[in-house]
């Protein structure tokens, strides 16, 4: 069984969300690999350092990776390079490579993180590409969009695209609580249109 699921956020980067998925995956003994920016990370790091699950993970079951730097290895002249992205990203999601029956579990923003730098084309063919790598290897993968990135940066049509390119799909709506709660903001999520999970 495999998961590809994108979330959509205002604000912050949605650490707990993520955090959730790293431990799921610890705790059944999957492999987990952080691929994500530094001030991504930032973000979750306190959080799964607060739940103690940095405490002894076996050898190599938590892996963390920079997004600018997988990028490089992914990308020719600019642009996503498919056939690179599909051997370093299979390596990656296979099981077989981390010495492991156990599933791969990815928190990961490159197709994010090319879409905040204007490159919505090759953020939407890395989904695909995720997609199917994903069905390959049974593998699970979580990633996150800014809706500020995506009003800046995509078309009315990139919300759906998007969906589309994945099992499931949550929006986070950012609502203020009742004066009684002294303004504090609450966090919800739905179903995203064209989710299929």
């Amino acid at each position: 069984m495999f998961r590809h699921l994108v979330h959509f956020y205002d604000g912050a980067y949605p650490a707990e969300e993520a955090c959730d998925f790293i431990e799921a995956g610890l705790r059944v003994g999957d492999t987990c690999i952080v691929m994500l920016t530094q001030a991504n990370r930032q973000g979750i790091d306190p959080v799964l350092e607060a739940r103690r699950l940095f405490s002894k993970p076996p050898a190599g079951q938590y892996l963390v990776m920079d997004t600018h730097e997988a990028l490089t290895g992914l990308m020719v002249g600019g642009r996503l390079d498919k056939e690179r992205a599909a051997e370093s990203l299979g390596t990656l999601l296979n099981p077989a490579t981390h010495g492991s029956s156990a599933q791969v579990r990815l928190v990961g923003d490159p197709a994010p993180t090319l879409l905040a730098s204007g490159n919505e084309d090759d953020a939407l063919a890395l989904e695909a590409l995720v997609g199917r790598l994903c069905a390959v290897h049974s593998a699970l993968v979580f990633c996150a969009y800014s809706k500020q990135d995506l009003h800046v940066h995509g078309n009315p049509n990139s919300l759906s695209m998007l969906c589309a390119a994945h099992s499931e799909a949550a929006i986070h709506v950012q609502r203020r609580a009742l004066a009684s709660n002294s303004g504090h903001k609450e966090s919800s999520s739905r179903r995203a249109p064209g989710s299929t999970g």
